[in-house]
């Protein structure tokens, strides 16, 4: 059996002010700093999921720019090909037109060669043709048929050399 004495009622009044104490002094701003702390937690976790969608977003933003930056540098890479091979045309045909006129010009020098060459040949022609005939009617015709003569075979090789002259002139 349990007996009640003077001190289990101090101790049970000790027990219920001690409670009452603890409750009010220990327990109320325990539960006021638990609050506390578990509504800075809450805050923090909501600014932390703000962060995180304002990164996100941000990500998403820079994929974008990136995406967008790909796409520029291949347009401009496109463009700079397309202008390399306009350049590399331009400078092929500036080379063919080149070398069309230094083949014209080469054209032209040897055509004035050619007929420099002629020229001179026809002039060499004409000096051996006089000799030869001289030589020939000296020893066989008088003085007036060898002139006759001679005149012909000039005429005759000036027509010759003339129309040598215009067909190689026509080449």
């Amino acid at each position: 059996m349990i007996r009640i004495d003077r001190s289990i009622i101090f101790q049970i009044i000790n027990f219920v002010a001690l409670v009452l104490l603890l409750l009010r002094f220990l327990f109320k701003p325990v539960v006021k700093a638990l609050d506390a702390r578990s509504n800075r937690i809450r805050e923090e976790l909501e600014h932390i999921e703000k962060e995180k969608q304002a990164l996100e977003e941000e990500r998403k933003k820079l994929e974008e720019e990136l995406k967008n930056l790909k796409q520029k540098y291949l347009e401009m890479l496109d463009q700079a090909n397309r202008e390399a091979q306009r350049i590399k045309e331009t400078i092929i045909q500036e080379a063919y037109q080149e070398a069309e006129k230094i083949k014209r010009d080469y054209e032209r020098r040897a055509q004035r060669e050619i007929e420099q060459v002629f020229a001179e040949l026809k002039e060499d022609i004409v000096e051996i043709s006089k000799e030869i005939v001289a030589r020939i009617l000296k020893a066989h015709l008088t003085p007036e048929v060898q002139t006759q003569i001679i005149e012909e075979m000039l005429e005759e090789a000036v027509r010759r050399l003339e129309a040598e002259m215009e067909i190689v002139h026509e080449r």
